[in-house]
């Protein structure tokens, strides 16, 4: 049986949104969103934030003001559940790659099969128009590596310390073709 498809974008008429559907939406990211969050992110991504040095509260709300970053709430019965996007870290006529994150409340490890299907359309809609995106990952964070590797990201063979925190780098290339939810 085929499954309707839609696409992630474009709604000229609500650029805010990329997806609306029963009790799912995904829209702009505000920084009340991330006021909200930041105080109800799960253990795994508060330590994301402090392995590089930031804090919750920095690590949610930069991006928001971040020149040509893409910056978007999964929102679930009208509660934030997760903040994710892409920042640009080269743009020239060669290259361009970004920098690709996700933090989340423990609502998405509960509802994990509404997380997991739209998962894979928000990456490929968020890589679109880069060449490459990429980040570290602690290297003990065994659930996120495996969503990594279902999303179609690398790894490096080499653990890479961060402030004294083992993490892996994971990389991927942008999809061809046009993007769809499933």
């Amino acid at each position: 049986m085929l499954k309707k498809s839609m696409k992630v974008s474009p709604d000229f008429s609500r650029p805010d949104v990329l997806y609306d559907k029963d009790d799912v939406q995904i829209i702009k990211a505000t920084s009340e969103h991330a006021a909200y969050l930041q105080d109800h992110l799960r253990t795994t991504d508060v330590r994301e934030c402090m392995i590089p040095g930031a804090t919750p509260w920095r690590a949610l709300h930069a991006p928001l003001s971040m020149r040509g970053a893409q910056t978007w709430t999964g929102i679930y019965k009208g509660v934030p559940v997760c903040m994710f996007g892409i920042t640009p870290v080269v743009d020239d006529a060669d290259m361009k790659t970004g920098l690709i994150w996700m933090l989340g409340t423990d609502v998405i490890t509960t509802e994990y099969r509404k997380f997991l299907r739209l998962s894979i359309a928000v990456t490929d809609y968020l890589v679109e128009g880069y060449d490459l995106v990429e980040n570290v990952v602690p290297i003990d964070h065994h659930k996120t590596i495996m969503w990594l590797s279902w999303l179609g990201f690398v790894f490096g063979d080499m653990p890479t310390t961060v402030n004294g925190f083992e993490c892996v780098r994971f990389v991927r290339c942008a999809p061809h073709g046009e993007v769809t939810f499933q």
